[in-house]
């Protein structure tokens, strides 16, 4: 009886890793798609900040300028 539960157990606990496998995978596959999906919007992000980071400095430097100029 106990020999009987143990194979109907090593079954079903191969069966539940075959599938976790197969899920594992299709995960995989699709974050990779999402991630290239998301590329170039991470990328605009990125120019985005990059480019009002840049106009900030710009900004704060001219108003630094213009502290001085005033005295």
């Amino acid at each position: 009886m106990w020999r009987q539960f143990a194979e109907v157990l090593a079954r079903r606990v191969e069966a539940a890793r075959v599938a976790y496998r197969g899920l594992v995978a299709v995960l995989r596959r699709i974050v990779a798609a999402v991630r290239r999906l998301a590329a170039p919007l991470v990328r605009l992000a990125d120019q985005r900040r990059v480019r009002l980071r840049v106009m900030h400095v710009e900004y704060r430097r001219r108003l630094r300028h213009r502290r001085r100029r005033a005295r």
